[in-house]
């Protein structure tokens, strides 16, 4: 995943490993050492004893305390029921839009950065959304989370067909036939109603897959087809 972030953009280089107490210089390739530093995250219960069943909680963050600072959060392996996540899970955060950050977030960017991160974690759904989004997130109902509106949204291939793409939206389809959605070219803005206009439209896009039972991914996908 990092090797494919580094590729986009220089920004996405000079990674540390977010352990659980602390950064450590990230390996430079696969091997022992990353594997050590990764088992160290396995999840702990109130005992401080590990427990596998709830996955691995890392991470890495570059340039810490930066205006520019990237952090990526990850949750692999959750195998227990969840109203809240899927079995695997990646973030990639960034600090407030500012003037040393902005170039960075736009959509030549962040869409290959997204689409990177989706075919590492083999993601269900991935999206790319600002902060001050969250206040215009519908509630889902009790013990139903769903997928909510974002400036760019992917879909699995095995989830993709279930979704007929709004035209107000940039729609695109990758290799492997999975889908993205976009609201807009430009950066986006919830100050924007035409912004807000369109990611509402790919929201109620996601209906189907908001229906099938939490978390959608819990069962294996069908022989013959590329699992998410």
């Amino acid at each position: 995943m990092l090797e494919a972030l580094a590729a986009i953009d220089p920004a996405f280089g000079g990674w540390k490993f977010a352990g659980r107490t602390r950064f450590w210089p990230m390996p430079e390739a696969p091997g022992e050492e990353l594997t050590r530093l990764i088992a160290d995250c396995i999840s702990r219960d109130n005992d401080d004893e590990p427990d596998p069943a709830h996955g691995f909680w890392f991470g890495a963050g570059t340039r810490p305390g930066s205006k520019t600072s990237l952090t990526i959060q990850i949750c692999a392996g959750d195998y227990t029921p969840s109203v809240t996540k899927l079995i695997n899970s990646a973030e990639l955060l960034t600090k407030p839009l500012n003037e040393d950050n902005a170039a960075l977030i736009t959509l030549p960017v962040f869409k290959p950065a997204l689409l990177a991160i989706a075919a590492a974690w083999d993601a269900t759904w991935c999206a790319a959304y600002p902060w001050d989004i969250l206040p215009f997130w519908a509630e889902p109902g009790p013990g139903q989370p769903h997928f909510r509106m974002a400036w760019i949204t992917y879909l699995s291939p095995r989830f993709a067909p279930m979704v007929t793409p709004p035209r107000s939206a940039i729609v695109e389809r990758t290799p492997q036939s999975g889908l993205v959605m976009i609201a807009t070219e430009d950066r986006f803005d919830v100050t924007n109603p035409a912004h807000l206009a369109v990611a509402r439209e790919i929201e109620a896009a996601l209906a189907p897959v908001n229906a099938l039972p939490w978390p959608p991914d819990a069962e294996p996908a069908p022989a013959g087809s590329r699992s998410g």
